[in-house]
């Protein structure tokens, strides 16, 4: 697991408040990175349902989202080259429903 911003690296630390994100998104979003962790393949992930993954809309492909706690997501850029998976979390933010 790779992080575009190491800011985003602190949550899964003692240090997790320095990322300045709302607790309940910290723990979520380390339950979250656990779950993307132990998955062996994207198919994998995209079955488990918990995890809730989805493709980005009018993204790149192999760029997904996963709902960590209402407005909050995490994007992730997922590659899998042979057998080994790769993500990379490239942000973590508020999602705004109707804004343009």
């Amino acid at each position: 697991m790779d992080y575009a911003d190491p800011t985003h690296e602190l949550i899964e630390t003692a240090r997790a408040a320095e990322t300045k994100l709302p607790v309940a998104v910290i723990e979520t979003a380390r339950q979250r990175l656990a779950i993307i962790r132990a998955a062996p393949d994207l198919k994998t992930m995209r079955n488990w349902q918990s995890l809730r993954l989805q493709p980005i809309e009018g993204g790149e492909p192999m760029h997904f989202e996963v709902l960590i706690a209402p407005p909050w997501r995490m994007l992730l850029k997922i590659t899998e080259n042979e057998s080994v998976m790769s993500v990379v979390v490239t942000a973590i933010q508020e999602q705004f429903e109707g804004v343009v």
